[in-house]
């Protein structure tokens, strides 16, 4: 596939390049190792210093051209949020399945704020950047714990279980696809084609992770348990009546 439009050469170059420049959207699949090997070296460190130089490195906006260092600058915080505040962040949710009519009213709150900011030209700007980052994440959650009360929503809720199935194999099913409905010109509407793709990518993923249950295949799917994070021990927050 690749061959036919950059040749063997491009293909070995390309392949070589990965090791230090993710290819395309892969970056995170990338990072992800990295972000593991930076929570288990720190873990020693008070969560709140690994905590502050993530946001600093967030607020700093690092732009050196690498795709690595800068994706980690802008989002190991998030990723080190999740993992030390992972039992209030599923907490909050509960909280919202609660008091769904509080949580739309927040939502709506949310969209206005954020947009406004966002039209304004502020978003991108230091230390306004990580704290929407931060709110906009919770905004999702939100969302997400509101969706999961309905059983409409059910096929979707199991993509979300899987995500990291669906983001480590979704891109051969979706590129096979997007070249042959291109090449074909089968479909020509560009917006049925993106729906197409999409639909490819995540029920191909879905289909390679299905086949590997049971084999030894799995393990494209499965972290090894030297590789498993355990929660980081933070002091719990009372919930909120």
């Amino acid at each position: 596939m690749f061959a036919a439009e950059i040749g063997w050469r491009g293909v070995g170059l390309a392949y070589l390049e990965a090791f230090i420049e993710p290819f395309g959207t892969l970056w995170f699949i990338y990072l992800l190792p990295i972000f593991f090997v930076a929570v288990k070296l720190t873990r020693g460190v008070p969560w709140p210093a690994i905590w502050l130089v993530g946001a600093a490195l967030e607020i700093a906006h690092v732009n050196t051209g690498w795709t690595v260092i800068d994706e980690f600058a802008g989002r190991f915080v998030y990723f080190y949020t999740g993992y030390i505040f992972a039992s209030h962040i599923f907490g909050f949710a509960a909280g919202v399945q609660r008091r769904p009519q509080a949580a739309l009213a927040g939502l709506a709150a949310w969209a206005l704020v954020n947009g406004a900011l966002v039209l304004g030209g502020y978003a991108d700007r230091p230390f306004v950047s990580l704290p929407l980052g931060l709110i906009g994440a919770g905004a999702v959650v939100m969302v997400a714990a509101l969706m999961a009360r309905s059983d409409v929503f059910r096929p979707l809720r199991y993509c979300g279980q899987h995500s990291i199935v669906i983001y480590l194999a979704f891109f051969l099913p979706m590129a096979v696809t997007r070249i042959a409905l291109l090449k074909t010109g089968i479909v020509t509407d560009l917006g049925t084609v993106s729906i197409l793709v999409t639909l490819a990518g995540v029920v191909g993923a879905l289909a390679w992770y299905w086949a590997a249950r049971g084999t030894p295949f799995r393990f494209l799917f499965e972290r090894p348990a030297w590789a498993q994070v355990k929660p980081a021990r933070v002091p719990a927050m009372q919930p909120a009546e």
